[in-house]
């Protein structure tokens, strides 16, 4: 049989982007840990870290220059800047005395593609893909897959204060209960980033075991 496809993706891929951290600045720059409370509660931001250094490169202290508004993204960025190396050839007399200023991204990225042992998901485009934060891939029931079942449930969504998927319901069906379940259970588990709270969509979840069809 062959794998389904859906326009949605699979799960959570958490990635912490470092910017401005330049290999001709930094030797070694490991990149920090997105905090698991941080995660959980859907929180992003960025940071910016003063490095002191020694004339060697090493970071003698780090201190919080501009914080994120989350006492453990600030704790992560500033732990990870501590460990980091600096080219000798990039240090300047002031960056001693004075330090040097390092921004930390933290953001939280849903994947646009993934594949399962009995299914695969996609995003249609990546922008539809780029709102969200957290969104599970849906359960392709194996009596429906069975059933040669096919079809689109549109899931209408209403975002909370916090981004999250407060409210998901059935606004089209597809034509098979089943579906329609696996469909909203899923959508109804995601996060969006912060700026599209108290948005509401209408999300299609495109079922199918030939492959996406652009319509």
């Amino acid at each position: 049989m062959r794998s389904s496809k859906s326009i949605v993706i699979l799960a959570v891929l958490l990635v912490t982007a470092v910017a401005q951290a330049s290999a001709s600045v930094w030797v070694s720059a490991p990149k920090p840990k997105f905090p698991q409370e941080a995660l959980s509660t859907g929180h992003e931001g960025y940071v910016i870290v003063r490095a002191y250094v020694a004339r060697d490169g090493s970071v003698t202290r780090a201190t919080i220059s501009k914080s994120s508004g989350d006492k453990t993204l600030d704790d992560a960025a500033r732990t990870a800047v501590s460990k980091w190396k600096m080219n000798a050839a990039s240090i300047k007399p002031e960056y001693l005395t004075k330090g040097y200023d390092q921004r930390i991204d933290f953001q939280q990225e849903a994947p646009v593609v993934a594949h399962y042992r009995d299914r695969s998901a996609f995003f249609s485009t990546y922008s539809s893909a780029a709102m969200w934060t957290y969104a599970p891939f849906p359960e392709y029931p194996f009596h429906e897959r069975l059933l040669k079942s096919e079809g689109v449930s549109y899931v209408k969504v209403e975002l909370g204060p916090q981004a999250q998927v407060a409210s998901a319901t059935l606004a089209k069906s597809s034509g098979y209960p089943n579906l329609d379940k696996a469909a909203v259970a899923a959508v109804g588990k995601w996060r969006a980033h912060q700026r599209y709270a108290r948005q509401r969509y209408v999300v299609p979840v495109i079922f199918t075991l030939h492959g996406y069809r652009r319509h």
